[in-house]
C-alpha cells in the first residue's frame, strides 16, 4: 500500500499483514471436478466528509487578578471613590489616574482577536479576597460565551478597574477555574461526547503578587518557607494572623469556605487544583488542556510605594524591607513557573511600565484542533459466519452464536432469529454472559425489554440500537458502554464488534493487547475476521481478510477519498429458511473518519455499508465474478444500517 504523508498516521490502521492464500489456489482441481471459488473481494471507494471548523471549540478562562495591589503593578485606573488606588496614584502617577490599565487594554485585544474566531467562546473570572463578578454572569446559566459585540462583554471589561479588593486567593481562584471546566466537561460527556477529543481548554491566569492570605494549620513549625525556600509550608501571613485563626462572621474580608486554623493558599493545595485540572483530560478523553501564567511585577513601582506598600506585597523575616520587593518577586515567580509546568502552559512576566504598558495576551495558543478529516479505521465484519478452526462456521442469524450451537437443548435459541426471546439481547450476547445470570431461549431477561414487566411496559425492541453499533441500549446499560456512541473508547473499532468477542468496549486498548498471545494484536484479529480471544494463527494467515487502501483524492472543500480492496473473504452456504434460497452470506464494511490532528484519540465519525453474496456449490455463485463494487453513496450512518429491513433493502448485491 503507498500512501502519502498524510495518511502515514493510520497506515498500521489499514493494512493487515497476511500473506495467506485461498483454498482454490492450493487445491488441485481434477478434469471431472468443478470448483466454485469461495472467496469474495470487497472493492470501492469512501470520501471523508468536509471538516467543521466550527466543530472544534476552544474555550478560554481568563482568571484576573483584581486584587488592590494592581493599583501599583497596572496602574492607571481608578476605583471611581476614594481608595487605595487614590492614595497611591499621587506617588506613582502624579496628575492622577485616568487611563486604562494595561490588563483591561490586553482583554480588550483578546476579545477583539477571538470575535473572529467563531468556536472560541470565554469565560473571565476575576478574583481578589473572592471571585466575584465572572461573565458570563452565574444568573445567565452559561459557563463560557462568544465574546459578540451584543454580548455585554465591553462594557464588563471596562468596569474590571473598579472592582478591586483586599486579598489574593490563589486558592479560591484556581478552585474555580477547575469546577467551571469540569462541570462543563461533565456535561459535554453526558449530552455530547464526541465533542470532547476536539475541544481545546486555555486557563490564563494572570497575578501581580503572590497569594494571600496564606494560613499554616500548624504555628509552631521548626522551619517555614522563605523567598529562597518557597517550596516548604509558609507561615500565617504577618497581617491575616487573626483571620487565620479566628471567625469573625460580620468581616467583609471572609473568604467563602475558608474554616479558621487549617491550610490556606499552601503550595500541596494550589499545585492540587492545577495537577487535578490536568487529569480532567485522561479521564474524559478530551482534546487539550493547558494553563498559562502571567505576572505583572513593577518591581520599581512597589518600590517607590514605600511602606504603605509592605503588607500587600509581603513582609519577610531576615530580609531587610528594601529587599521585600525583590522577595515577593521571586516568589511569585518561582510560584506561577510551577504552575505552567504542571499545567503544560506558558509563563509570562511583565517587569518594568514599557512591558506592562504593551502587555499583549493574544501570543498564547488558542488555536483549534480544527484540520483535514482522515481515515481511522476500516473494517469488514462478517454476519453470516464467525471464524473457527479449519475455516468460517455458520451464524445463519448473526447472533455471534454458530449454528452448531444454536436451537440445541441446552440453548433452545432459534438458528434463523438473533433475539430468540425477543428481550433485545442477541443470543450470542446472552449465552457469552450465561455465568451473570442470562439465558438467550425463551425467557426474557429483567436487563432487557420485556413488555409484561413493570420495568419495562410495553417496551419494543425496534430502534432500541440507537446509535447503530450492534448493541441495543439494554446491552449499552449493562456493559456501561455510551449509547449515542458507535467506538465508546475512541479505539477504532465499533462496541458491538468488542463485545461480541468479550472484549473491553470501554478501554482503548485492541490496538495495544494481544488478548489471546498469539502474536497478533486485537486490532488486526478484528479487521481479519478472526477471533482476537482464541489462538488461531493459522485461521488468521489461511482465512484472514486482507486490506489494501489508497488516497485517491484530496478535495478542494478539505474531503478525502480512498480507494479500498478487501479480499479473501470467505464464503460459506447458510441453510434454506422460509422457502428462501440457501447460501446468502452478509458482509458489513465499518468505516471512521477522524480530524487529523487527532485520530488516536478522536472516537470518530462512523458510517456504514453492507453486501450480499450467494454460495450454494456446486452450482451457485452469486456474483459470478470475484468482486463486489461498493460506491461512496452506499456508506450511511450506522443508525441506518442496523436491521433486517435495512440489510434486505440497503446493501449492494442480491438480497433474500
Amino acid at each position: 500500500m503507498h500512501l502519502n504523508p498524510r495518511m502515514r498516521l493510520a497506515a498500521g490502521l489499514l493494512v493487515a499483514a497476511m500473506a495467506g492464500c485461498t483454498d482454490s489456489l492450493v487445491e488441485p482441481v481434477t478434469k471431472d471436478q468443478t470448483l466454485l471459488d469461495d472467496r469474495l473481494t470487497l472493492t470501492g471507494r469512501v470520501c471523508t466528509e468536509p471538516a467543521e471548523p466550527d466543530g472544534f471549540p476552544v474555550k478560554v478562562v481568563l482568571v484576573i487578578d483584581q486584587s488592590g495591589s494592581m493599583c501599583v503593578s497596572d496602574p492607571p485606573g481608578s476605583q471611581g471613590v476614594a481608595g487605595f488606588c487614590e492614595q497611591v496614584a499621587d506617588i506613582l502617577l502624579p496628575g492622577g489616574a485616568t487611563m486604562e490599565p494595561a490588563r483591561v487594554r490586553a482583554l480588550r485585544r483578546l476579545v477583539d482577536q477571538f470575535r473572529q474566531q467563531p468556536n472560541v467562546q470565554i469565560s473571565i473570572v476575576p478574583f481578589e479576597t473572592n471571585v466575584k463578578g465572572v461573565w458570563p454572569p452565574v444568573a445567565s446559566g452559561q459557563r463560557f460565551a462568544r465574546p459578540t459585540t451584543t454580548s455585554g462583554v465591553d462594557s464588563y471589561i471596562g468596569g474590571l478597574q473598579a472592582q478591586l479588593g483586599k486579598g489574593t486567593d490563589y486558592q479560591g481562584a484556581i478552585s474555580y477555574a477547575y469546577s467551571l471546566i469540569a462541570s462543563d466537561i461533565t456535561a459535554l460527556s453526558s449530552a455530547s461526547p464526541e465533542v470532547l477529543p476536539r475541544t481545546r481548554y486555555v486557563v490564563v491566569f494572570l497575578t501581580d503578587g503572590t497569594p494571600y492570605p496564606r494560613c499554616s494549620a500548624v504555628d509552631n513549625l521548626t522551619v517555614y518557607a522563605t523567598p529562597d525556600t518557597p517550596d516548604l509550608t509558609w507561615a500565617d501571613s504577618s497581617s491575616a494572623v487573626e483571620f487565620c485563626n479566628l471567625l469573625d462572621p460580620d468581616s467583609p474580608d471572609n473568604i467563602d469556605g475558608y474554616e479558621p486554623g487549617t491550610d490556606r493558599n499552601q503550595n500541596y493545595q494550589l499545585f492540587s487544583y492545577v495537577r487535578r485540572l490536568m487529569e480532567l483530560k485522561e479521564q474524559y478523553n478530551v482534546g487539550d488542556i493547558r494553563m498559562h501564567t502571567i505576572l505583572l511585577f513593577n518591581q520599581q513601582s512597589v518600590t517607590n510605594c514605600g511602606p504603605i506598600c509592605q503588607d500587600i506585597y509581603g513582609t519577610y523575616p531576615g530580609v531587610t524591607p528594601a529587599e521585600y520587593p525583590a522577595a515577593a518577586k521571586r516568589i511569585a515567580s518561582w510560584l506561577l513557573q510551577r504552575f505552567a509546568e504542571i499545567g503544560n502552559g506558558v509563563y509570562q512576566e511583565f517587569n518594568n511600565n514599557d512591558q506592562i504598558n504593551n502587555m499583549g495576551l493574544g501570543a498564547l495558543d488558542y488555536s483549534s484542533f480544527a484540520s483535514r478529516n482522515v481515515i481511522k479505521s476500516l473494517m469488514v465484519q462478517g454476519l453470516s459466519s464467525l471464524p473457527a478452526e479449519g475455516g468460517r462456521e455458520l451464524d445463519t442469524d448473526g447472533d455471534g452464536l454458530p449454528d452448531r450451537l444454536d436451537n440445541t437443548f441446552t440453548l433452545e435459541t432459534n438458528t434463523y432469529v438473533a433475539d430468540s426471546d425477543g428481550d433485545c439481547l442477541d443470543d450470542g450476547f446472552e449465552a457469552r454472559r450465561a455465568d451473570q445470570g442470562f439465558q438467550p431461549g425463551n425467557d426474557k431477561d429483567a436487563r432487557g425489554c420485556d413488555p409484561d414487566s413493570p420495568l419495562t411496559r410495553g417496551c419494543s425492541c425496534t430502534g432500541r440500537d440507537t446509535d447503530g453499533d450492534g448493541l441495543s441500549e439494554y446491552a449499552e446499560n449493562f456493559v456501561k458502554t455510551r449509547q449515542t456512541l458507535e467506538d465508546s473508547d475512541g479505539d477504532g473499532a465499533p462496541d458491538g464488534l468488542e463485545v461480541r468477542y468479550g472484549l473491553d468496549p470501554r478501554a482503548p486498548n485492541v490496538a495495544g493487547i494481544d488478548t489471546d498471545g498469539d502474536g497478533i494484536p486485537d486490532d488486526d484479529e478484528l479487521r481479519a475476521g478472526s477471533d482476537p480471544t482464541r489462538r488461531d494463527r493459522d485461521f488468521y494467515e489461511r482465512y484472514g481478510y486482507q486490506y489494501t487502501v489508497t488516497v485517491a483524492e484530496e478535495g478542494t472543500d478539505g474531503s478525502t477519498c480512498y480507494d479500498f480492496t478487501v479480499s479473501n473473504l470467505q464464503l460459506v452456504t447458510p441453510p434454506n429458511r422460509s422457502g428462501v434460497q440457501q447460501g446468502y452470506n452478509l458482509f458489513k464494511v465499518w468505516f471512521s473518519e477522524a480530524p487529523e490532528s487527532g485520530v488516536a484519540t478522536d472516537y470518530g465519525r462512523w458510517r456504514t455499508a453492507c453486501a450480499w453474496a450467494q454460495y450454494a456449490p456446486p452450482t451457485l455463485r452469486v456474483p459470478l465474478g470475484p468482486e463486489l463494487t461498493l460506491e461512496e453513496d452506499d456508506f450511511r450512518r450506522p443508525v441506518q444500517l442496523s436491521t433486517e429491513e435495512h440489510y434486505r433493502t440497503r446493501c449492494v448485491g442480491d438480497a433474500p
